[in-house]
This record gives C-alpha cells, structure tokens and sequence, in this order.
C-alpha cells in the first residue's frame, strides 16, 4: 500500500492540485465520456497513447471518483494493457482483483485528505455515512480512507468492509 499512497503524494505535491482531471491533463492522459453502458469506466492505452473513458451518464461526483480511480491503473497497471489490449475489459470488469483495490486505495488517497477526513469524524453530529456524503464519495472510498488512516495509527472503525468491486454497482 505504501507504493500506492508515496505516488498519489507525489502527484499531489508535484501538480499542486487533487482534482483528478486536473492531474490527468498534466500526466497528458485523455479523458473521454462515451455511453459506457453499465460499465462506469475504462483505463485504456492504444498506440503510445493513454485514455481514461466515462460513462457520460455519471454524475459529477461519480466521473470525478471514476477519474482517479482511473489514473491510479494509469500509473500502477498500464503494463497490463500493453501486454494484452484485449485485457483492458478484464481489468475493469475483474472488479475483486489487486489491481481494483489498488486503484481504489489510491482514489482514496487523491480525493480524500486526511485532515477533512479527521476533522468530520470528529465532529459529534458526524457518523461515517454522513461524512461520506459531505464529501461526495461513496462510503465504500471512504472505507478505504479508513484502512489508509488506520495504516498511519488512527484509531477507527468503519461500519462496513469494503471490497473493490464498489464501482461495478
């Protein structure tokens, strides 16, 4: 997991910004919104050239956690869809593998800063369903969040255990 959280700092630090579609235009990865289907999303590289595919039926919201879920298979898995362009479906239908989880810890870690993060958890009227919400991500990301914060000593529990497959629903 630390590989996945020292890249999404870098980013971070490097182009000033968490907005995931501002990241993308600086790493030159095209974002496209296409009728996907039930599909949310789609990493995929085609001759040199890498593209991140919407379903232009989400919200805005959903595109901007779709969006750096995305660019964390762009910086983490792009070796899996050069080896096998064909794969690139697997790999966003597949949604129980390592590299799933992969992307969503690091969506997690773009969208989600720590001191937000900490500051609603504190706060008394707050529970972790509410928190989600405040802060437009599901509460399967948010539960992820959480394994990142217990990982760096924050004592928390989250009511539910999230998979990767999050996004497929």
């Amino acid at each position: 997991m630390e590989f996945i959280l020292r890249e999404a700092k870098r980013l971070i630090q490097k182009h000033k910004t968490r907005n995931p579609f501002e990241i993308a235009d600086c790493l030159n990865i095209n974002v496209l919104y296409r009728p996907l289907g039930k599909l949310k999303g789609i990493y995929i590289y085609t001759r040199r050239s890498r593209y991140i595919c919407i379903n232009n039926e989400l919200d805005s919201p959903a595109r901007r956690l779709v969006c750096a879920h995305e660019i964390g298979h762009d910086r983490f898995h792009r070796h899996l869809a050069k080896m096998n362009p064909q794969a690139q479906e697997l790999i966003s239908y597949d949604m129980s593998s390592k590299p799933e989880r992969e992307a969503n810890v690091f969506a997690a870690e773009i969208l989600l800063p720590d001191d937000e993060v900490i500051k609603l958890i504190n706060d008394a009227d707050m529970n972790f369903f509410r928190a989600a919400r405040e802060l437009y991500v599901p509460p399967e990301l948010m539960d992820f969040k959480f394994q990142i914060l217990k990982n760096r000593g924050y004592r928390l529990e989250a009511p539910l255990n999230a998979t990767g497959d999050f996004l497929k629903k």
